[in-house]
């Protein structure tokens, strides 16, 4: 049998109800949630979510500050999302994509739109996105 491997993705909101998404390295067109796989490094999938973070955007996150939303078995991996309830820092990375704040359209249009449509009924289901003023 084989080993199941593991993501993480995150949902962070700014204050106007954006979601921060994160381009592909190879598409910077095609956007999702940031986050990646779990590395044999990481002690457990929260510490994995916030070195992603830390990667992928240059926030920093503290595990204790994160809220699963919505965890699935999909094909050989179990995934997991999180809601980040507060983040430190600006924007910054020396990875090779886009990172942006947007609205949940763009990234259900993107590779992992079927995830991404899940997340964004966890995150309405959580109560956590408030209406737009």
């Amino acid at each position: 049998m084989e080993d199941i491997k593991y993501t993480v993705t995150a949902v962070i909101l700014n204050d106007k109800g954006e979601v921060l998404a994160v381009s592909r390295k190879d598409n910077h067109n095609d956007f999702s949630l940031p986050g990646g796989w779990v590395d044999d490094k990481d002690t457990s999938l929260e510490i994995a979510i916030c070195r992603e973070i830390k990667e992928e955007t240059g926030l920093l996150v503290k595990p204790t500050n994160l809220l699963q939303i919505l965890s699935m078995h999909r094909g050989a991996s179990m995934s997991y999302s999180y809601y980040v309830k507060e983040y430190e820092g600006e924007i910054e990375t020396d990875e090779p994509h886009i990172v942006k704040w947007t609205d949940f359209e763009v990234i259900k249009n993107g590779s992992f739109g079927d995830w991404n449509t899940l997340v964004e009924m966890s995150v309405n289901n959580f109560g956590i996105i408030k209406n737009k003023e």
